[in-house]
């Protein structure tokens, strides 16, 4: 089907120039983007699991905040340490 759209110049520069990069037609392109935007239903209720240890959590706000931010500087020295 062909169709005519209006789109911001820039934007159109930049799909222009990734499909290039990609090596595929501008075509191409947005009927991937389209196809993945499609995917992708805000909205939709997301499932995650949970867990229950039997035991309460008894840190305040202040305290889980501060473990958090402890473990991500571990985190971040380990990457940089290379382990």
């Amino acid at each position: 089907m062909q169709t005519t759209l209006r789109i911001n110049d820039a934007l159109y520069r930049k799909a222009k120039a990734e499909a290039a990069r990609q090596g595929i037609t501008l075509t191409q392109f947005l009927e991937e983007a389209l196809r993945l935007r499609l995917q992708h239903r805000p909205g939709k209720p997301v499932q995650l699991p949970t867990f229950d240890s039997g035991q309460a959590l008894n840190l305040t706000p202040a305290q889980l905040k501060q473990l958090l931010q402890s473990s991500q500087t571990e985190y971040d020295l380990r990457k940089l340490e290379g382990r």
